[in-house]
């Protein structure tokens, strides 16, 4: 899964950025996680990751966490979807994917 939307990234346009969480990483207390998120040009790049622009985000840490909530990757997306700078994101499933 991934999101995707129109973005400038280092002074480039990108008309369907591709997002990607990347390493999800539950807290010891299993109440909060981090995760980085990975920016591609484009979903059909981004099936390498040697071909992201870079990181998007420094490191997203102190994120909730329900441990009875759907995976951390679902939650990271959804947690990324309340924030200003993914706002109008859409969620785009890959191959195999439950969408």
């Amino acid at each position: 899964m991934g999101l995707k939307k129109a973005t400038t990234f280092k002074s480039i346009q990108l008309t369907d950025a591709y997002y990607r969480v990347v390493l999800p990483q539950i807290d010891t207390s299993k109440t909060t996680m981090s995760f980085s998120v990975w920016v591609f040009s484009s979903e059909a790049g981004a099936m390498d990751q040697e071909n992201a622009l870079g990181e998007l985000a420094e490191f997203y840490s102190g994120v909730p966490y329900a441990i009875a909530g759907e995976n951390p990757f679902s939650q990271a997306y959804a947690y990324l979807k309340t924030l200003l700078d993914f706002a109008g994101a859409v969620n785009v499933f890959e191959a195999g994917q439950p969408s």
